[in-house]
């Protein structure tokens, strides 16, 4: 009665309809570990060494001479409890958070990608961050800046997850050393 087409069209989409509603439970399920049953990881953060330049910054979209900052910082945090069944890794960044003018600036000066739930234990010294900190003003030192570690866990299948950790660190930055003699080079 069926043509074989027919047969083969019912079977893919039934074998379809199954594996959909398999990747909607799997993803119901770590939605809800990650969110309601992990506790949320803390983590030790240590900025040292900020120092404020004026010149212009290695790298970024405007090469015009302004103030940038470089630093050194320690950190120790354990992200294993957010590897379940559905994570393929983690996208790890340290951010500082600044007032501005008009709203606050958020900048990334540290990031890595863990894969794997060993990996996932940091302890990092004296490290020195991957970018220069600029602003679009072109100054902000002397400005308090808080900084915490923030992830987006990556899942096989379903949403993308984003959160901060609980430990945060407040620094100042520095005034430039010499302004001026920094501003007649």
């Amino acid at each position: 009665m069926f043509s074989t087409f027919q047969r083969l069209q019912q079977y893919c989409g039934f074998v379809s309809s199954v594996v959909i509603c398999i990747m909607a439970a799997i993803s119901l399920s770590s939605f809800v570990h990650l969110n309601y049953l992990t506790p949320v990881p803390t983590a030790s953060i240590s900025v040292d060494n900020v120092q404020v330049k004026y010149g212009k910054p290695p790298y970024g979209y405007n090469y015009k001479r302004q103030e940038y900052a470089s630093m050194t910082f320690d950190l120790d945090a354990d992200l294993s409890p957010l590897f379940n069944w559905n994570t393929k890794q983690l996208f790890v960044y340290l951010a500082a958070t600044y007032p501005g003018k008009q709203y606050a600036n958020k900048v990334v000066f540290w990031d890595s990608i863990i894969t794997s739930k060993e990996d996932a234990i940091i302890s990092l010294r004296n490290t020195t961050a991957n970018y220069q900190i600029y602003d679009v003003t072109g100054k902000f030192s002397e400005r308090t800046a808080t900084v915490s570690l923030e992830w987006n866990v990556q899942p096989y299948v379903g949403l993308l997850t984003f959160s901060k950790g609980e430990g945060r660190s407040k620094f100042t930055f520095p005034p430039l050393a010499s302004a001026s003699s920094q501003k007649a080079r």
